[in-house]
This record gives C-alpha cells, structure tokens and sequence, in this order.
C-alpha cells in the first residue's frame, strides 16, 4: 500500500472532505468545514515526490512537467473518487484532495428542496446552481441528474473538469467528457455536444464568455442545459452573467436569459450542530413571467422582491431557510444571526 493511501483511509474513516499534504505542515483534513491537522510531523520537502508521483500514469505526469500542476481523478478502491490537484508551491510539491462517493446521491438524500425534482424534468431550458467554492454544487448537479436518469430515458452528456460522479445508465443513457483527457476544452466540447444528438448537457463550470454564450444558445435551441457560477444569490448570477458580456450586447443577453433560464439555486454549506455534520442554505428562485419581465427590462434589483412574492410557487428566499434552520435548531443560533445580519446590511 502507498503511503498516502494511509492518509486516505484516515480522511475516509474520518468523514473528511478534504485533505491537505503541504511541506512544513501535518496532513491535514477538513472536516465539517473546518481544518483539523492530524498529530503527525510536518511533511519533508524529500518526502512530497514520493507522495505524488506514484499517483500519477505517464500522461498525468507528462501534464504535471509541462504546466507545472496536474488536475486528475483516483478511483480508490471502488468506493470512493478521489479528486486530486498537484501543485508546486514555495519550492515544493503540495496537494489537495477532495473524496467524492462513488454513489450519486438524490435530491431526498441532500434534502433539496423537491422543486428540484420538477426542474430536471424540463424538456428545454436552463438551470444554474451557485454559490462559493465547497458548497456542494457537484453534488446538487449530480442529484439532478440521477433524477432525469430514474425518471425519463434521454441522452445525457456531461462536460467537466475532471468528471467527478460517474452515472450509471438507468432509463438514460450517458456520455460523459472530461476536459483534458476526452476533449480539448468546454467550447470544443460544447459544439460537439450539440452534434451528439443530447437531451441534456451539464456543464461543470461557465468560466468564459464564450462558455456562457454557447451555453445559452444551447438552453434556447431546445435543450435542458445544466450548470454552475461562483455567484451567491438569484440576483447577483443574473447580473454576473449579462456583465461579462459587452454592453452593447447587454440588451440581447436579458432578452435570451428572459425566454431560457428556469431557475437557479444558490446554496451555502454551514457547520451543523452534530459533529462532523454540514447544513446546506439555499436561495431557490424559480422563473414566473413577472421575473421573466423584470430581467428583460433591466430591473433585476427588483428580483428580490418578486422572490418574497412567488413564495407559494416555490421560490425560497435565503432569509426564508435560514429562518427554517435556525427554528430547527440545526445550525447555531450565532452563526445564523450573523448571516441575517449581512443579507439585511
């Protein structure tokens, strides 16, 4: 067994999502949101290539001399993915690894809000899940997708960096990309896509204009698109996306946004009351025609209040969940407060 495999039983024994192998520090592993370093030395800057590197095939390696970082998946003994960044940092080698189950969860298991289930359903159109970095937008993707998968047979092509839930076909069938090992890159894959006779398309990421623009004529020509923004909240996805485009082109974006985007949800993870456990927040807002009127003429400050309106067509607002948390008592009562106090401010 590979030394680091010590530490990936450690990190899986003990529920971590992360783990962290950094020179002059102990391996450590984020838990429940928070980085717990485990009693051990600090790693050695001769040690790190002996972590790293027997991880890695040929191309892998190949990758890591020419960009100097390598972006991969470990399936590690048909339990468990495992995605690894390899990176060089003050000299050294350090990496970070994320464990992601090899079962694809549901939208009843990530306790989703059930409006999600309707939404992978569509037949056309485009939904969005936001929200900062570690805040189970893999997951929410991917518990949508295993809904279409149960529920409808469709073609289903996803597109990531890497791929990180692998789907097994139930009444779907599946193709899955990944950038770097299958296809040059989202713009490449998207156009392909599109010639791959698709019902769905998952996106892992609109990191570009050109993404973004390729992903919404694709929502708008008939098919069910879904993905993600580091964006938090309905209102700010919305403005991100027109902004990145020209202003001149503004105009055009609101309308095309308008007529194809479904809905988004915008989540936080926030440290539960039981050990190790983390609560999902979440803003859910999703398009009536009055919404559809406010982006098209460019009163998306007034998204805010259109959301309170719609609270019986299912809109969430997060004020709204993070009262239901805290009336639960599945967070702590400070930590809601304090997020209550900057969505006010």
């Amino acid at each position: 067994m590979l030394r680091i495999h010590s530490y990936f039983e450690t990190a899986i024994a003990r529920r971590a999502s992360d783990l962290h192998l950094k020179c002059g520090s102990p391996p450590t592993l984020r838990i429940g949101g928070r980085l717990v370093p485990l009693p051990e030395e600090p790693l050695a800057h001769q040690e790190m290539p002996n972590l790293f590197l027997p991880l890695m095939d040929v191309r892998q390696q190949e990758q890591f001399r020419a960009c100097l970082e390598a972006n991969f998946m470990i399936n590690y003994q048909n339990r468990w993915r495992i995605r690894a960044c390899i990176f060089r940092q003050r000299g050294s080698l350090s990496g970070a690894f994320r464990f992601i189950p090899t079962k694809v969860p549901s939208i009843d298991q990530l306790k989703l809000p059930v409006r999600l289930k309707e939404m992978a359903l569509r037949p056309r159109g485009l939904f969005l899940v936001t929200g900062p970095a570690n805040s189970g937008k893999s997951h929410t993707l991917a518990a949508m997708v295993h809904e279409i998968n149960k529920s409808s047979a469709r073609h289903i092509v996803t597109i990531e960096d890497p791929i990180e839930f692998v789907h097994k076909p139930r009444r779907s069938i599946f193709t899955q990309r990944e950038i770097g090992l299958m296809t040059k890159d989202y713009q490449s894959a998207l156009i392909y896509a599109l010639r791959e006779d698709p019902d769905v398309i998952l996106v892992g990421e609109m990191r570009d204009i050109t993404t973004i623009e390729m992903v919404l004529t694709a929502a708008e020509t008939g098919h069910l698109v879904l993905s993600t923004l580091h964006t938090v909240g309905a209102v700010q996805t919305i403005d991100r996306i027109i902004n990145v485009f020209p202003g001149h082109r503004h105009d055009e974006i609101r309308t095309q946004l308008s007529l194809s985007l479904l809905g988004t949800i915008s989540q936080i993870l926030l440290p539960g009351r039981e050990k190790n456990e983390r609560v999902m927040a979440y803003e859910l807002m999703i398009l009536n025609p009055a919404m559809r009127n406010l982006i098209r003429e460019k009163k998306t400050n007034q998204l805010k209040s259109a959301l309170m309106l719609a609270r019986k067509e299912g809109c969430v607002t997060l004020k709204d969940n993070l009262t239901e948390l805290l009336r639960d008592e599945r967070v702590d009562a400070r930590l809601i407060n304090a997020l209550m106090k900057e969505i006010v401010e």
